[in-house]
């Protein structure tokens, strides 16, 4: 029987080892996306529209905010990125991934997030983006559409008797998410994808940094 030398075994290990790294897929910049455990750029990958449904639950007066903040994402990547469809009759709200992507105004949130405003769920595969999922905390929160008299959400005030509350951009809120919903992650600065957003804040415009992540994608 042939008996291969340790130098042997070594040289085929070394030659293995180069084979698997060239297989590998190539680490890119993160361009402020999220990243996969190769360093690629979480995306969808497809030129197709990106279906998503406003569920039932968001208020009617609130759903104009998720149309402009479409928008805003589609002006600064140069096409139609959303297929936007409203609900018209009341289905349950998913606890998971039902092979939809929705919006969903929730009544209720986890006793131990109160401060979190809102939640993107994105489930992935390889690079691309699969299903996505925005829950609004409207439980905690409220919201206004334009007009920050109009205010809707606080769930938890309204039981407790409170009437006083701040108020939040629901569409500052929603650019902030379906950035998110792209594969976008929080950044820390002047950006819609800034980790808080403060009340009566509108910050519905794309800073510089946003327009540059979001053309390493999208563009």
């Amino acid at each position: 029987m042939y008996k291969l030398k340790k130098n042997s075994y070594l040289i085929i290990l070394l030659i293995f080892a180069a084979f698997l790294n060239s297989c590998s897929p190539k680490a890119q910049n993160d361009c402020g996306f999220v990243q996969n455990i190769y360093g690629q750029r979480i995306s969808w990958k497809t030129t197709s529209a990106i279906k998503l449904i406003i569920h039932n639950s968001v208020p009617v007066e609130l759903r104009p905010a998720v149309f402009r903040a479409a928008a805003t994402w589609e002006q600064q990547i140069g096409h139609k990125v959303f297929e936007i469809s409203e609900e018209s009759t009341l289905t349950p709200i998913p606890s998971g991934r039902d092979h939809k992507n929705g919006i969903y105004f929730l009544s209720e949130w986890e006793s131990d997030r109160t401060s979190e405003q809102g939640r993107t769920s994105v489930y992935w595969a390889g690079d691309q983006i699969q299903e996505a999922d925005i829950r609004i905390n409207a439980f905690d929160f409220s919201y206004y559409d334009l007009n920050p008299q109009l205010l809707v959400g606080s769930y938890s005030l309204k039981k407790s008797g409170k009437v006083s509350v701040d108020g939040y951009s629901f569409e500052a809120l929603l650019l902030h998410e379906m950035g998110h919903l792209l594969g976008l992650k929080h950044r820390d600065g002047s950006t819609v994808m800034a980790t808080q957003l403060a009340a009566y804040t509108d910050r519905t415009q794309l800073a510089a940094s946003d327009q540059q992540s979001i053309s390493c994608e999208y563009k």
